[in-house]
């Protein structure tokens, strides 16, 4: 018996590390060059940023034992400062007492250390770069299925097969692939295909200078959906990622994540960096009453699935099993968050293994 797991996310990972004190080969594709999807982290020089989930909170005891007892914490940073709000008129206002209290995560290299440990842990082969395009499985031949890549390149058999990409995606590649029972087929893309998600443009603004804001503020966010930025966060406020001011002349000693409103990046997703420079320094300039035009360097991400807004319908997704498939990721959780991720991916590593 063997899994294939099409999407080194944050669930996939957890699935795989539900699985390691089994005998079950496990095998991912991963489309992109690294682990742990959209709990991103990039590099430049000795500054990291989390240009995706931004931190992690562990508000289930199975999720604050797997992070806190079973994976290394040596790297484990907890995020200093508070969350404060702001609506559509960007009048900032002190955060939640309550969630402000909860504790909020991040690693010294950046968020995806926990797609990374997780990989480790579970010492599943891990396929980079491999973009699954097919999922066929011949008749008469049970449950062995066969992925082909982008490339054309053929993979197995599986006796089953995880999917963990984004419900949209998700349903794309079920509507191309050859499941031989044209009803299931249907079903199980129906089951992904309605989900809607929010498509969000990120941008990092770094500057030498400290930009100011409220004191003890690590994070803004907008909680009437009606601004164009919906999150603004401070590297800074993360131990390890932006050097101390002194230790490098021509380090920043600020970094900005501006995770931008829907409304405002669907139109601008396909932009260039340089053209929403100015308009994303003069929004959030605006937003701290200071005029950031020319930050030292900045970047941008584009993430078309950055959160779901519903859910999948599970019931339905869970009736691929008899054929070898099954489904793990935030379309199952109704929500774009860290813990619900990996919670979806522990769950569907019990489900394999009852079924395996």
């Amino acid at each position: 018996m063997s899994l294939a797991i099409v999407g080194a996310g944050l669930s996939g990972l957890a699935a795989a590390y539900a699985l390691r004190d089994t005998d079950l080969p496990v095998t991912f594709f991963e489309k992109s060059r690294g682990v742990a999807g959209r709990a991103a982290t990039r590099g430049r020089g000795d500054v990291r940023y989390d240009h995706g989930a931004n931190h992690f909170k562990t508000k289930s005891d199975r999720f604050e034992s797997l992070v806190r007892d079973d994976l290394p914490t040596d790297d484990l940073e907890k995020i200093r400062g508070d969350v404060w709000t702001f609506e559509e008129d960007g009048d900032i206002q002190e955060g939640d007492p309550e969630k402000n209290a909860e504790a909020k995560w991040t690693y010294r290299d950046g968020v995806s250390r926990l797609g990374k440990h997780l990989a480790e842990a579970a010492g599943a082969d891990v396929r980079t770069e491999t973009r699954v395009t097919l999922l066929s499985r011949e008749d008469g031949a049970g449950n062995a299925w066969t992925l082909t890549d982008a490339e054309g390149r053929e993979h197995g058999p599986f006796e089953a097969v995880l999917l963990t990409p984004p419900a949209p995606q998700t349903a794309d590649l079920l509507k191309a692939s050859r499941l031989g029972d044209d009803v299931l087929q249907e079903h199980l893309t129906g089951a992904l295909a309605p989900v809607p998600y929010r498509t969000q443009l990120t941008l990092v603004l770094a500057y030498r200078r400290r930009v100011e804001r409220p004191d003890g503020c690590y994070g803004l966010l907008n909680t009437d959906g009606a601004h164009e930025i919906a999150w603004l966060s401070f590297e800074e406020e993360k131990p390890g990622h932006v050097p101390a001011p002194g230790s490098d002349d021509t380090a920043p000693e600020s970094v900005l994540v501006a995770q931008m409103g829907p409304d405002w990046s669907r139109p601008r997703f396909r932009s260039e960096r340089e053209a929403l420079v100015p308009e994303v320094t003069a929004l959030v300039g605006g937003l701290l009453g200071q005029d950031l035009a020319r930050p030292r360097w900045a970047d941008k991400q584009g993430w078309r699935y950055a959160l779901p807004e519903e859910a999948a319908d599970a019931d339905a997704l869970a009736d691929g099993a008899e054929a070898g498939l099954f489904f793990a990721g935030d379309a199952l959780a109704g929500q774009g968050r860290v813990g619900a991720a990996v919670e979806s991916g522990l769950d569907a590593g019990a489900r394999l293994r009852e079924a395996l």
